[in-house]
């Protein structure tokens, strides 16, 4: 039976996740809601460079750590991401909301003309994740996206490499990559730790067929981020009738359906509500027939509600 505390296994000896994280993607009020999450019971934090709140997550982190002495930084799990570009640079965006105030910020290397994309700026941006958070060590570090090109990606992936054998982080991994990118880093010069994790848009209308049977194959964890599909296909048919039977609403049938499919979830809100029910998805499961319905929902990549198609990159 899967329970709030239930992991998946990382290979090559990199430990476990928890099965449940919440997301700090996007979010208005980022350390109140990380502290909610895990006054709640959440284990698992999910943050990243581009998301502007690295160092709320931090903050999060102690001042819950501070509240409860019978607990350590070991109970807990936290994952962030190197952006394709330096934010430490001029002519950058300073704070979420600078992101998102409509100027056309140059968040790609190509845009912006360099990329932290290489070996030293790889591990230079890792550490700057670590500072920002003011914690010892991070948990998983994640390549945020294939885009830069193989070669980019093959120099960060070293760079990532070396802040493993530093100790300063436990597991690394990638997101929004396909199989032929994963192939083609390690077929790289250099490359000897298989990603532990690859964190791909996830939910029952892109349910990324090729990318998780090929991560099984090869035993990486698939992490879902956008499991509820951002609210936008909750209303669905199917979905509402599998909530109706068994008394449960859309969201937690979505993300049951996630976690017995064997994926990693990590929904996000502020509300404290919504992050209650977001983690009352145990102690009750789905039946084989109304996974199979939820399974036949299937759009591929037609049924993304964000902006990454793995399979859109060389």
């Amino acid at each position: 039976m899967l329970s709030l505390d239930s992991t998946l296994p990382l290979p090559s000896g990199q430990g476990s996740i928890p099965i449940l994280g919440f997301g700090l993607c996007a979010t208005t009020q980022s350390q109140q809601s990380a502290q909610t999450a895990l006054k709640l019971g959440y284990h698992h934090l999910d943050t990243a460079q581009i998301y502007f709140n690295e160092d709320a997550t931090g903050s999060a982190v102690h001042s819950f750590l501070s509240q409860n002495p019978s607990l350590t930084r070991s109970n807990l799990f936290i994952t962030s991401k190197l952006w394709e570009v330096d934010f430490s640079r001029p002519q950058m965006p300073r704070s979420f909301a600078e992101l998102c105030s409509g100027k056309n910020w140059p968040l790609t290397a190509t845009d912006a003309g360099h990329t932290s994309y290489t070996r030293a700026g790889a591990l230079a941006g890792f550490h700057a994740s670590l500072k920002a958070t003011g914690l010892q060590y991070l948990d998983l570090y994640l390549l945020h996206n294939p885009r830069p090109g193989a070669i980019a990606r093959t120099q960060a992936w070293l760079g990532l490499q070396d802040a493993l054998k530093e100790g300063k982080v436990r597991a690394i991994g990638v997101s929004n990559f396909a199989p032929k990118h994963i192939e083609q880093l390690m077929e790289s010069q250099g490359v000897n730790v298989l990603p532990a994790v690859n964190q791909i848009e996830f939910h029952p209308w892109n349910q990324q067929r090729e990318i998780r049977k090929y991560c099984r194959s090869k035993g990486i964890v698939v992490v879902a981020y956008s499991p509820l599909s951002n609210g936008k296909r909750l209303d669905d048919a199917v979905v509402k009738d599998v909530a109706e039977k068994l008394g449960k609403s859309e969201a937690q049938v979505v993300l049951r359906w996630c976690l017995q499919s064997g994926v990693v979830v990590i929904p996000k809100s502020d509300r404290e509500s919504r992050i209650k029910e977001n983690m009352e998805v145990f102690g009750w499961e789905l039946g084989r027939e109304d996974m199979e319905r939820i399974d036949g929902l299937d759009e591929g990549q037609k049924g993304n509600v964000g902006e990454w198609d793995p399979f859109a990159w060389d």
